[in-house]
């Protein structure tokens, strides 16, 4: 699998063609559940769900863990990603926060409406 880490940012991730590529089903799967039947199905048996979009054990490991970060690196997008958070009771915030390894409230934190970090060239 080839890398889809920009050298120049360290940490990030770019989401390329080859990207979107590698993470088709992923994203199919996170799409899906723009329809208020399929979240039911989804949530009743994720394992079941993911099996159908022809994830991989390993993809199916990554969403039941809410590996976010991971999910990215596969090739998921964080805009349509967001659709799984949303099913299973999770906003973008605390994506953040998991992907950062901190808990929401150290999250928040470091955003600049809490107190956090300003916002440089704002």
């Amino acid at each position: 699998m080839s890398t889809s880490r920009d050298t120049r940012i360290p940490g990030t991730t770019v989401f390329t063609g080859v990207l979107s590529q590698q993470g088709y089903r992923i994203n199919k799967l996170a799409m899906s559940l723009t329809n208020p039947a399929n979240r039911e199905s989804f949530r009743a048996d994720e394992r079941a769900y993911m099996a159908q979009y022809g994830l991989s054990p390993d993809e199916i490991d990554l969403v039941a863990r809410r590996n976010w970060a991971e999910l990215i690196e596969r090739g998921g997008n964080i805009y349509v990603l967001l659709k799984i958070a949303a099913t299973v009771g999770q906003n973008l915030l605390q994506m953040g926060a998991q992907m950062r390894g901190e808990t929401l409230d150290e999250f928040m934190k470091t955003r600049p409406a809490h107190g956090g970090r300003p916002v440089v060239g704002r």
